[in-house]
């Protein structure tokens, strides 16, 4: 592809970062719109690349509209004159401090300073500061990340609604060396695809990603097709609640309250719940949790529960499903992993057993009450 460089220091410091970056991680270049400096990492997620010259002591960035809310673009690294001073900055922050500025005919233009402390804000601006002191040479965030999704990608298909449209995409996932970890597929029936093959599956150890869609696009089967991150990535662990609807109330105003706190400093968690009467509904409901995608804890809420319900629930513990269950009348009690009577309370506890920023560990406390 070969990209444009304005001046030799501009060369020698973009070569600088990528030769560090290509230690730990496989960078290759990216066709996006016709933007300069963007490249796929390890042959998933995208970055960008670029590079600012100390104006009076302040360095700035266009940032492409392109860039807004992009989820395949997951780090702008910004090179402050020198590869030994690079900012590297997750998308989410930059999207939350473009987000409420009207963009100009090329984009947004980022002004960095350091005012007893590296700053950014959105040139001629004073609505938002970034303080990004945390995010200087912080190139773990790559290689971390890097880590944690090694291999791992979604793929959002449009197909034609007919048999062996499964059979087909996964083996084309196959011959491209990728192995399909999730997979969730139904007929649209409503907008302008209605009628069509909705087609979602995660995959990992595709050898190049690119490749692999180019293929997917050239069979006849498929109308369309987009990239995403994994839903571990957007919707994280699952904290299930069932029960009565009070009761549900409670524990879900805690465990979101708790959720908010992680999510913040980077986890995702999110919370489901239904609220439901009877015996059978509710034994079908807890059976049912065991399929659920990233569901890691369940919370019983209600007044009494027993029956059909705890053998559910000494079927999800032999599954290894933790259950927390309120405090109440019934068997239920005897076969849940811990009981807490305020609700609030079992909803906090819940959450701090998936965060992993949490210290809180079900394992401890298995079969006490609080």
């Amino acid at each position: 592809m070969g990209y444009r460089y304005n001046s030799d220091e501009m060369r020698q410091a973009v070569e600088a970062v990528i030769d560090k970056l290509e230690k730990n991680v496989e960078l290759k270049e990216h066709y996006l719109s016709g933007l300069q400096h963007v490249y796929r990492v390890d042959g998933q997620y995208l970055l960008i690349l670029r590079y600012s010259k100390n104006k009076d002591g302040h360095y700035y960035f266009s940032v492409p509209t392109e860039f807004l809310n992009n989820l395949n673009i997951k780090h702008l690294v910004l090179i402050c004159e020198g590869a030994d001073h690079v900012i590297v900055l997750p998308s989410s922050q930059i999207n939350d401090l473009l987000e409420d500025v009207e963009p100009g005919p090329k984009g947004w233009t980022l002004d960095v300073y350091d005012k007893d402390g590296w700053e950014m804000k959105v040139a001629k601006t004073e609505n938002k500061v970034l303080y990004i002191d945390n995010y200087v040479n912080d190139y773990d965030l790559i290689f971390s990340r890097s880590t944690a999704l090694a291999g791992k990608t979604a793929l959002l298909l449009i197909c034609k609604d007919k048999p062996g449209v499964l059979r087909d995409i996964a083996g084309m996932v196959a011959k491209h060396g990728g192995n399909i970890t999730f997979t969730q597929q139904f007929i649209v029936d409503k907008g302008v695809d209605e009628g069509m093959s909705s087609l979602y599956i995660e995959v990992e150890q595709v050898k190049d990603i690119d490749d692999l869609v180019a293929a997917l696009e050239k069979m006849n089967v498929t109308q369309g097709i987009t990239l995403h991150a994994p839903m571990e990535r957007i919707f994280g662990s699952r904290v299930i609640i069932i029960g009565g609807g009070a009761q549900v109330a409670q524990v879900a105003m805690g465990a979101i309250s708790e959720a908010d706190r992680h999510n913040l400093r980077g986890e995702r968690i999110s919370v489901d719940t239904i609220p439901l009467v009877g015996e059978d509904n509710l034994a079908d409901a807890v059976e049912a949790v065991q399929r659920l995608h990233r569901a890691q804890i369940l919370v019983l809420a209600g007044s009494i529960m027993g029956g059909r319900i705890s053998e559910e629930v000494q079927k999800l513990h032999d599954a290894g499903m933790p259950v927390i269950s309120l405090n109440m009348a019934g068997s239920v009690p005897d076969y849940a992993d811990l009981v807490v009577t305020d609700p609030i309370q079992a909803g906090t506890f819940a959450v701090m057993h998936v965060a992993k920023t949490a210290v809180f560990d079900i394992e401890r406390v298995r079969g006490k009450k609080f």
